[in-house]
């Protein structure tokens, strides 16, 4: 029921323990992990930035159509917040929020509830493709829901974008969660894809796009106003439509064949057009 192992129950439990919370376990029928009755998490416990935290988190989880405000309610009083609803967060794409929302609830069911998961997936040969896969987790990265799972076809771990799943239909199977079972993290192999590392410079046109796209720490304006980028990009199909969205102003310094590949791509659309 909460997707973790037996041993990471036991770790927590000894972890509020140390920490001075009364737990205690009682063995038998209906026995189990408990609180002390009556006990109360002491506000003191919590540093200011901690309480924070912990009430960001909570409203983040309005961004998968979580109810939240009750217990917001209770915390911003055992926390003496009088304003706990400061912020709101949402990653449903701009005019698609309730298809989204609809598509997250039955993800999250599927993992919840252990169900192998039967999907129609758009792949970036353009093909649509079925895989029945075992949902792990939905990851959110550079601005992407992605669901981590293990595809039963590839009988391997594999990540699908989120708004390329075009149909999405859990199935009455189960699969055990187990330790072997997990997911790798990232890092981890299977985990990400292939990165290549790259040098850009970008025109002052579109700096905006530059620094909501790139760390900024990898961003280095120059005196003539152009930008200069180092930079690691998955070096699959999508790498050479996204850097010609930015059309001629970018210039690929660094390495030579995504150059090359961006100009073919760009010399196809152009004589698609032609015709």
């Amino acid at each position: 029921m909460l997707g973790v192992s037996v041993r990471t129950v036991y770790r927590d439990v000894e972890t509020l323990s140390v920490a001075g919370v009364p737990v205690y376990a009682s063995a038998g029928k209906g026995g189990g992990i408990s609180l002390t009755p009556g006990y109360a998490v002491q506000r003191a416990l919590l540093t200011d930035e901690e309480q924070s935290q912990i009430l960001f988190a909570i409203q983040s989880l309005r961004a998968t159509d979580q109810q939240v405000e009750p217990l917001l309610t209770k915390l911003g009083g055992l926390f003496h917040r009088r304003n706990v609803n400061w912020i709101e967060v949402d990653f449903s794409r701009w005019g698609l929020g309730k298809a989204d929302k609809r598509t997250f609830e039955t993800l999250r069911n599927a993992i919840l509830e252990k169900r192998v998961t039967e999907i129609l997936y758009g792949g970036a040969s353009g093909d649509l493709v079925r895989r029945r896969v075992k949902p792990f987790k939905l990851v959110f990265k550079s601005r992407n829901w992605y669901l981590q799972a293990y595809c039963l076809r590839a009988d391997a771990y594999r990540l699908f974008k989120v708004s390329r799943i075009v149909e999405l239909t859990p199935t009455s199977e189960t699969f055990a969660d187990t330790f072997e079972d997990a997911p790798p993290s990232e890092g981890e192999p299977g985990a990400a894809p292939a990165m290549t590392d790259l040098l850009l410079r970008f025109g002052r046109t579109v700096a905006f796009r530059v620094y909501d796209e790139f760390d900024r720490e990898s961003v280095a304006p120059q005196p003539d106003g152009s930008i200069l980028v180092r930079t690691a990009l998955p070096a699959d199909e999508w790498l050479a439509g996204y850097l010609l969205t930015f059309g001629a102003e970018v210039d690929i310094l660094e390495p030579a064949d995504v150059r090359e590949r961006v100009a073919a791509l760009a010399k196809r659309t152009f004589e698609h057009h032609q015709t």
